[in-house]
Formats: C-alpha cells, structure tokens, sequence
C-alpha cells in the first residue's frame, strides 16, 4: 500500500486541476497516507482573501522533498508552469519511486497550448507556431523525451484526451479515469425557490448562468463572447436573467449580471436557482463545472467537443450542439429557458445519472487502484 504521496501543481487554490488533486488529498488522508501539496506560482486563496498566499515549491526543493519519499511513495503530478524543467528537476531522484501525471490539459504533450483545437501541426509541434508559443517544436520535444525516460504512469479524466496522449506517447501506461466531485444529499441543498429568493428573482422568470475559472477572460470557455450570446438569447427572450461567474470583476448590464470567484455555497446557490448552465466550451477534457452541475440538478447546453460528450447525455441530461454553431447554441438555450419543466426533468436526469459515474468516491478509489 502506498505511505506517501506528493501532488505537485503550478498553482495551489484556483482550477479544476489543483481542486482534484485536493479531493484525492482528503480521501488519501482519510484513509492514513501521508500527503502534502507543492506547486510552483503564489496565490491567495479565493475562499479566504485575507490569508498570506501561500509560499511556491521551488523545483530544486520539490526535487529534494521528492528524493526523500519512501521508495513506495508517489509524486502525482497534476499542472506546471514548465514542463521541461519539473521533469528534468525530478529525473535524477526517480530510483523505485512511483510518477504518476494526470492529464487535466494538453499542455503536457503540446509545445504551449492547452488544446491543439484544429492546429494542422498536431501531434508534431511546429516553429513558427500559429498560435505564438515561443519555441513551440523545442518545447514539445523536450517534453515528450523527458517523458518517455520517467516513463509515468499516465491517467486522463476523458477518452479523448486518452486519444491525444496516445498519439505522442504510444507505450506508456494509460488509464482513464473520469473526475468527480462531492454529491451533496438533496435534503442538504436549497431548494429552487429558496434559491430564487435568496436571489430575488421570481419563480417563473427563465435564467441562465455562464460558469468557467477566468470568466470573461477564459478563452477556450469562450467568455470573451459571453455577452455576445448573451444579447442574442435576450432578443428573443427579454424576460430572462442570467449570472456570468468566475472573472475577477462584477456589473450588470441587460439583465446579466457578472460576478467574480464565487465559493462553493454561492455557486451552489446559483446552480439550483438557474434552469441551464450555458457552456459554449471550444475544447474540454473533463470539467468540473458540469459534474457540479449534475449534482446539482442543473442541465447543460454545450457545444459537442472533447470530453463533454462522456458527461453530457444529449436530450437526456442536457443539450449538445454542433461545434461553433452560434445559432443552434442560441436555439438549445431557448428551448430550456422557455420550458422550465422541461429543464428540471433533464435537471433529474443528470443528477441520477452522474451520481455513481462521477462521485468523488469512485475517483479516489480508481486513483488508489492505479497507484497500489
């Protein structure tokens, strides 16, 4: 059985990434491991602003807590500012030692970017890279060598990314392992109304919320365009309310209102008053925000790309559409904001499907079985 485990990640509070690895941090502990969390960037802590951010791991002192893990121990590593350089910190301090890299992104196998989206390059990194990233073939190269001689074992939360890495790694370990997150007991959550009224918002009125770590500036999330799609729902749809969440800045304009980091009770809030989650994702491997919205009730309406499909179940649990197809994105929110029972029973749907698919509990004991 495995004594200890470093996770290792660039940032220590924000992103769906450094969130898995704290889940797996309780469970590992719950059940007597000995773990810790190191990561390379300071950052105040979004649930406790007036906490002193936390001091960064630098690599040579990572390479040396790494080295004196017992020889059953596992470094899990989960994101990095640079790649090329953790590898080659920890290369020398391997010996019997158990690597284990989680895939919550494409930056592992790419020269920068965290998707190759429809680069023409990719799997074979390419200088000038269209997408600016400096020095994008060197990049890639010494990253995929370093990995091929650590030889970690490999997890993706989806298929599809499983299917990238494979395609630049072939040979290496690989399990798929799909993310969870906590489910909360119905009894234990507010109810639609309450949350409604918590927010001052009628009943009847429909609403929508946008969610994704960055708000506006999450680009892959497409939140620069939020307001956008935002002005097209409400030409036909005026009544309507909507919550754009996760930037750093608030207004409200339109009847959208824009808020920073949310904690988890006032998202919790936010998701059981809103009768879709609007998520026009251009790539994704696994999010969190739409397990949450599952265990939540909430239904969601995304375009059809990465790893959504293995979440959401299309007409059952929430709408999928063609990628980059604005107006059919435009039409599926319409169609959910303008049948509110309709959405709570795909809202039902979701949560009963995904409660044993994507448990915090089933991820943990997947991630046990991998390490043991």
């Amino acid at each position: 059985m495995t004594r200890s485990i470093i996770h290792h990640a660039a940032l220590p509070h924000r992103g769906g990434a450094v969130r898995i690895a704290r889940l797996l941090m309780e469970a590992q502990k719950a059940a007597g491991i000995e773990v810790r969390l190191t990561f390379e960037v300071a950052e105040n802590d979004p649930d406790n602003l007036d906490a002193t951010p936390a001091a960064p791991t630098p690599l040579p002192d990572l390479a040396r807590a790494f080295a004196a893990l017992p020889m059953d121990g596992v470094l899990h590593l989960h994101t990095s500012a640079d790649w090329p350089a953790l590898l080659a910190a920890i290369m020398p301090h391997v010996g019997s030692r158990r690597v284990l890299l989680t895939l919550h992104d494409a930056t592992p196998l790419t020269g920068g970017c965290a998707y190759p989206l429809d680069c023409p390059h990719f799997p074979a990194c390419a200088d000038p890279c269209p997408r600016q990233f400096p020095r994008a073939r060197k990049r890639q190269h010494d990253t995929l060598a370093l990995l091929r001689r650590l030889g970690p074992i490999l997890a993706s939360p989806s298929s599809w990314l499983a299917g990238l890495a494979r395609k630049v790694l072939p040979g290496l370990i690989l399990r798929v392992i799909p993310n969870g997150v906590p489910w909360a007991q119905l009894a234990d959550l507010p109810l639609r109304n309450q949350a409604r009224a918590t927010l001052g918002i009628d009943p009847h009125i429909p609403m929508a919320l946008f969610a994704a770590h960055g708000g506006a500036r999450a680009a892959y999330k497409s939140g620069p365009l939020w307001t956008g799609y935002w002005q097209a729902l409400t030409a036909r749809l005026p009544e309507a309310r909507g919550f754009a969440v996760g930037g750093d800045e608030a207004s409200s304009e339109n009847g959208l209102t824009v808020w920073p980091y949310l904690d988890r009770g006032r998202l919790t809030v936010l998701m059981r008053a809103a009768d879709a989650l609007l998520y026009p994702t251009l790539a994704d491997n696994h999010p969190l925000v739409l397990l949450e919205a599952a265990s939540m009730e909430l239904p969601v309406i995304s375009y059809n790309v990465g790893g959504v499909p293995e979440i959401v179940v299309n007409a059952t649990t929430g709408l999928l559409v063609p990628p980059g197809d604005t107006d059919a994105f435009a039409q599926a929110a319409l169609k959910l904001l303008r049948d509110q029972p309709y959405a709570r029973r795909m809202g039902r749907d979701a949560r009963s499907r995904g409660a044993g698919r994507f448990g915090v509990d089933r991820m943990a004991r997947e991630y046990k079985e991998l390490m043991d």
